[in-house]
């Protein structure tokens, strides 16, 4: 008697899961049979150095892989990089970054299978020279034991006859750039947070916005509507910023005449609808008469009589705290109510684009000694030096966890002279309702002209360690020649654990004392190269 066609079907799904399990079983093993990497392949790898221009030191490797398997590589060395992409795939793109230069790279891929096989090739990767005009970094201390984890990061400006060319340098431990970015495209000046939220790097440069990959190809750009993006840049969440600005409409009364002024507003934008949301303007908060330093600075302090250089934005919308690099640090709320000015009390009038709007000396905090009590009135007005010392001319500011403010002071003009000169490192705490401030930490100052540097430099606090990283951007007044001065400190004790000079060759300018004719470095950081 035959087999129905019925009964075919039956038995058949009945072996079924028989069958597909022997097949698993059979190429499962034919798997952990790959003997080398090139087995594993579907095709040979493609490598392409520089795939873009502005990252002459990085390169691509692709390629196709029978299974998925997740991807790392490693760059041997005395500062070793070890990077790790873990999501398993057949399709590999794998970005190549933290190579020698001047030398054939020998880098080490490593595909690892779904039962935890490792499969490895060594691949060569050619980088050439860095250009010869970067600065030449020398490495004083790095006590690797205490510092924070990461190789370290400049912004550094270029000087080309009245114009700053920006690149980002990334340089090891041994004073070796592993790494750079040049933007020199933009023949000016350019801005970033560096990282945003999803690992890509975010530019502006006035209304100009670029979004960049590790390899510097282009992922988005566009144009912000209205302003001129500036100096600070802030993520706030998601596609959220606060960012600088000038707007082109905008005017003030100094002294009587009236000046097109810039820097001297803030936008929240909103870039998934490339709107911006929300404006502060500084006019109607600070007195934009008050000019404190030296006319023979070199800077047109009616057009740029605030200059915002830095933005805290406070949770939950509560508003900002704002370096004014020529008038102080203020904090205001969202919808632009003076609250308090951290500043020396000299030159105070009324607010206002006009000077006519709201008394700014009721805003002035107090400074304060650790008794509680207030400091002379010359100390107040910022004509006197003491153990307390009112900020001028700085740089990133930062909102500490305990509350206190962290920022460079530059030191630009210290009790309003020039016979002391230093910048620094400074904490203060605010007490709001009191209205004072009080001085409660400082690095720098017994560094005198050896950290002093008028312009750009920045300090972080540094998330693992709670160490302090100093960068003084345009040290020329100390003993040694032109420089970047990087150094880390342990808080509070103001150990030195790292220390490193960027020599500034000032090879594309004239060298003289005027702007843009001579390098410097804006802002220094820790930093990991991770996926």
């Amino acid at each position: 008697m035959g087999i129905s066609l019925l009964m075919y079907r039956q038995l058949f799904s009945r072996l079924l899961p028989l069958i597909t399990l022997g097949l698993f079983l059979i190429t499962s093993a034919c798997k952990q049979g790959y003997k080398n990497f090139d087995e594993l392949l579907t095709s040979p790898e493609i490598l392409e150095v520089a795939p873009s221009k502005r990252v002459p030191m990085g390169a691509m490797v692709t390629f196709q892989t029978k299974e998925p398997v997740s991807i790392s590589y490693a760059i041997p060395g005395a500062s070793p990089i070890n990077r790790k992409f873990s999501t398993p795939s057949i399709r590999h793109e794998i970005p190549i970054i933290g190579l020698y230069p001047d030398t054939v790279n020998h880098v080490q891929l490593t595909a690892t299978t779904a039962t935890g096989k490792n499969l490895e090739k060594d691949i060569e990767v050619a980088i050439g020279p860095v250009p010869d005009f970067l600065p030449d970094i020398d490495i004083v201390k790095a006590d690797r034991n205490r510092m924070e984890p990461g190789m370290h990061l400049t912004e550094t400006l270029i000087a080309v006859n009245g114009r700053f060319t920006y690149y980002i340098l990334v340089f090891d431990d041994q004073g070796v750039i592993r790494w750079y970015l040049d933007l020199s495209e933009f023949q000016e000046i350019v801005y970033s947070p560096l990282r945003i939220h999803n690992g890509h790097w975010f530019f502006v440069h006035w209304q100009q916005f670029l979004e960049l990959d590790d390899l510097g190809r282009e992922v988005s750009k566009g144009v912000i509507p209205g302003y001129g993006v500036n100096h600070e840049v802030v993520e706030v969440r998601p596609n959220v910023y606060i960012m600088g600005a000038s707007r082109a409409d905008t005017k003030v009364y100094n002294h009587g005449r009236e000046v097109s002024s810039r820097f001297d507003h803030i936008i929240e934008w909103d870039r998934t609808q490339n709107k911006v949301t929300w404006e502060w303007d500084m006019r109607d908060v600070e007195d934009v008469d008050r000019q404190v330093f030296p006319p023979d600075y070199g800077q047109d302090f009616a057009a740029d009589w605030f200059h915002v250089n830095s933005i805290i934005p406070l949770n939950q919308d509560q508003g900002l705290i704002v370096s004014g690099r020529n008038q102080g640090v203020i904090k205001i709320d969202r919808r632009n109510n003076l609250q308090w000015i951290l500043a020396p009390h000299q030159g105070w009038e009324k607010g206002g684009f006009d000077g006519n709007g709201l008394d700014t000396r009721k805003y002035l905090l107090q400074a304060v000694g650790d008794d509680g009590k207030p400091y002379p009135e010359p100390v107040q007005q910022g004509v006197e030096l003491t153990d307390f010392v009112w900020p001028t001319g700085q740089h990133s500011v930062h909102l500490l966890g305990n509350g206190h403010l962290l920022m460079f002071d530059n030191g630009l003009s210290p009790a309003f002279q020039t016979k002391e000169r230093f910048s620094r490192a400074v904490e203060y705490q605010v007490d709001e309702a009191n209205k004072t401030v009080q001085q409660v930490w400082s690095f720098g100052r017994e560094e005198g002209l050896d950290l002093f540097s008028p312009v750009t430099s920045s300090v972080y606090p540094l998330e693992k360690t709670g160490n302090l990283l100093i960068t003084a951007g345009n040290v020329r007044l100390g003993e040694l020649p032109p420089h970047a001065r990087m150094l880390e400190v342990t808080y509070p004790d103001k150990e030195v654990v790292f220390e490193a000079n960027l020599y500034l060759k000032d090879a594309r300018g004239t060298k003289a004392a005027e702007w843009a004719q001579f390098d410097l470095v804006y802002r220094g950081h820790r930093y990991q190269f991770i996926p």
